[in-house]
């Protein structure tokens, strides 16, 4: 880029950031001006709005005093009948609904109940709540406006409403909206009530604010221009309190200033023209005398660029005595200089290339020892460094562009420094390559070790596997009132999830599944503690709430690896087919019933096991009727996910059971072990499968 550009465009950007700043430092202080003048509009619209107000809610309290001064329907509410407080109330409400001078009347207790409300609605929404009540029975007498429901604000008074069976609260309400319409006309623009969430209650023209659709802060006064349809709007935003000194919401005018916006509009647009004007001519007029001043010294560029192309016939006659004479004498001498450095470097030239070419023929016969990779490598570079020398272009002959490195040592005509780079990379590969080779065989020494102790420690693994799988029932006797059947696949070798069934001394059956935080080898030594522990503890202990609390005091003492175990335990009366069930943080089973429908059993609060000490747990109890059948399970059905990453979950579980052909224990637990592997469809298993089912036949 030519000087007399790079002085044009700095330049011009210090003009830039100069205009940029002084409109930075005036929007700034009309922003900073403008501040007093937004504060006082805002305070002389809450005041406006305030005045309003007190006149709505005086006339409740006008309204208050007479009602308290009626006995008869103070003797009503204190007997609570709600019939004679109706009649008498009749007499203040209508005539006041037909006149908008009042919308609700309300007593309430000191608990919040409504005892009384003029309202017809099957379920009058509350005036007050439960603080702005414990205020009035406090002696306080609030009033002001309050958002009783999604589209309605009411200007509400409460009050103290003693009488001889009590002290109560009277509650009066009317609308807002005669006080925004007030407002609105005070104001000369349009007004609207917007909820704490800035959704639209209320407003004088609803389709403006619509049309509009701000987004204004809660809690702090806002003044904003808008614009729509090619008419500017001021907007003022205040916050409301409710009669309980919370938030209610704003209180947005939207007023029509079209006229005063857009002439100041105008006079921000011509000013900013005719400052670009301005700077536009000057960066022209700093072009032009740029330009006549630098060309001399273009012809002085153009002399030196001819000199480095090796052009010594040019010449450049000295103009003047400035600085432009003086760089063409300096030319003059370095064309002199010129001519005698290249008689010197022909001679050196031919001696250099006699010498490139034995010592090339020497690289050639060791590059020969290489690996092929390293050796097409050497010559290819030794390639490279005879066309640079040879002064032809190395892409002519197919070959790719030089290193950086050795296309350095070429442009600064070292003799022989390219060959110097060259050998030096050949000594780097050889060495690389006897390292490379040294560890390759201390690599494939340590893969013979780990392969040896993979297969001994796959051989302790599947000894284990087969350990694990022996202390789980196999064995499913049909019995006279019930039948079970358990299954479990386990996602490593050893797994941490278990089951287990067993009679106790009383004759009730015990059935468990359980699943161990974790997985593999440390979750399985967990999963066979806690089975003995329980199956140990249950055998003398009828009550499974306090078998599982026993067993998590013994797990959570000394547990300094914090795992942790979520169970079902449960205790079948086979003649009753009564279940006393206790779920310690489990996936509660489900309950297929003999007809076919299948429910979820209620969930407990209860922690999974061994995650503290000094935990009480819950128990349950349900009947099955004969032909019911209860399945337990563990989140590896749940959470088993397919090819897109989408888990198997409660319903495809629960429709699975739906759908079983038979009802019967085993056939059950299959159809939910089949749908989940034909869900996975091939993924690889993300947790144990674990299953127990048992069916009471009565």
């Amino acid at each position: 880029m030519p000087l007399r550009t790079r002085i044009i465009l700095l330049v011009s950007l210090a003009f830039a950031l100069a205009f940029a700043g002084l409109v930075a430092a005036g929007m700034q202080r009309e922003r900073l001006a403008a501040v007093p003048y937004t504060d006082i509009g805002t305070l002389g619209q809450t005041a406006l709005w305030r005045e309003i107000l007190e006149d709505d809610t005086q006339r409740l309290v006008t309204l208050s005093d007479e009602i308290l001064a009626d006995d008869g329907l103070r003797e009503a509410v204190a007997a609570r009948s709600l019939p004679q407080m109706r009649s008498l109330a009749t007499s203040w409400t209508i005539p006041r609904f037909a006149s908008g001078t009042l919308t609700d009347l309300q007593i309430l207790d000191d608990s919040g109940q409504v005892l009384f409300a003029s309202s017809t609605a099957a379920e009058p929404p509350r005036l007050l709540d439960f603080s702005t009540i414990r205020n009035v029975h406090a002696g306080a007498a609030p009033r002001g406006i309050r958002q009783i429901t999604a589209d309605r604000f009411l200007v509400i008074m409460a009050r103290q409403y003693p009488t001889p069976g009590g002290d109560f609260v009277l509650a009066l309400a009317a609308s807002a909206q005669p006080a925004l319409r007030r407002f609105a006309r005070s104001m000369e623009a349009d007004a609207f009530l917007l909820s704490t969430r800035g959704r639209l209650v209320e407003g004088t023209k609803p389709e403006l604010w619509r049309a509009l659709s701000l987004d204004l802060p809660q809690r702090v006064a806002t003044v904003r221009q808008a614009a729509l349809d090619g008419r500017l709007y001021s907007v003022t935003a205040i916050p409301l309190q409710d009669l309980s000194s919370g938030s209610a919401g704003l209180l947005v005018t939207v007023k029509d200033a079209t006229e005063s916006l857009s002439a100041l509009h105008r006079l921000t647009m011509i000013t900013g023209a005719g400052v670009l004007g301005l700077l536009a001519l000057l960066l022209g007029g700093l072009y032009l005398y740029l330009r006549e001043s630098f060309r001399p010294l273009d012809r002085a560029v153009g002399v030196l660029g001819a000199l480095s192309r090796g052009d010594t016939s040019v010449d450049l006659p000295k103009e003047s005595n400035d600085e432009i004479g003086e760089i063409a004498t300096a030319v003059q001498g370095l064309r002199a200089n010129l001519v005698a450095f290249n008689d010197s470097r022909r001679q050196r030239e031919l001696q250099r290339r006699r010498q490139e070419r034995f010592v090339r023929r020497q690289m050639e016969n060791l590059a020969s020892t290489l690996e092929p990779g390293a050796r097409e490598e050497v010559l290819t570079d030794l390639r490279r460094i005879v066309a640079a020398t040879s002064g032809a272009a190395p892409e002519a002959e197919g070959a790719e562009p030089a290193p950086q490195s050795l296309a350095r040592l070429i442009r600064e005509d070292d003799q022989l420094g390219p060959l110097a780079a060259v050998l030096q990379q050949m000594s780097g590969r050889v060495v690389d390559q006897h390292r490379r080779l040294s560890e390759l065989v201390t690599r494939l020494r340590e893969a013979l070790v780990r392969e040896t102790q993979l297969a001994s420690l796959q051989q302790e693994l599947a000894i284990a596997r087969d350990l694990q799988r022996s202390v789980l029932p196999v064995d499913f006797p049909d019995r006279p009132r019930f039948s079970a059947f358990g299954l479990m696949e386990s996602a490593r070798e050893v797994g941490g999830d278990f089951y287990d069934f067993f009679e106790q001394r009383d004759g009730r059956f015990a059935f468990l599944i359980a699943d161990v935080s974790g997985k593999g080898v440390p979750a399985a030594f967990f999963m066979a503690i806690a089975r003995t522990l329980l199956k140990a503890i249950a055998l003398f202990e009828s009550d499974p709430a306090s078998c599982v609390r026993q067993l998590n005091e013994l797990l959570a003492a000394g547990n300094d690896q914090m795992m942790f175990v979520t169970l079902f335990f449960c205790v079948l009366d086979p003649a009753t087919g009564e279940v006393e069930y206790v779920n310690a943080g489990h996936n509660p089973p489900y309950l297929v019933g003999r007809s076919g429908e299948v429910t979820m059993l209620a969930t407990s609060d209860d922690l999974a096991v061994a995650v503290m000490s000094g935990v009480d747990f819950s128990s349950r109890r349900i009947r099955l009727a004969p032909g019911d059948t209860l399945v337990l399970y563990t989140d590896g059905v749940t959470e088993a996910f397919n090819n897109e990453d989408q888990p198997f979950g409660d319903a495809r579980l629960k429709a699975t059971l739906e759908a079983a052909p038979r009802r019967d224990p085993q056939n059950l637990a299959r159809a939910v072990a089949q749908a989940v592997r034909t869900f996975e469809s091939g993924h690889q298993q993300s947790d144990d499968l674990t299953l127990l089912a048992m069916s009471y036949k009565g």
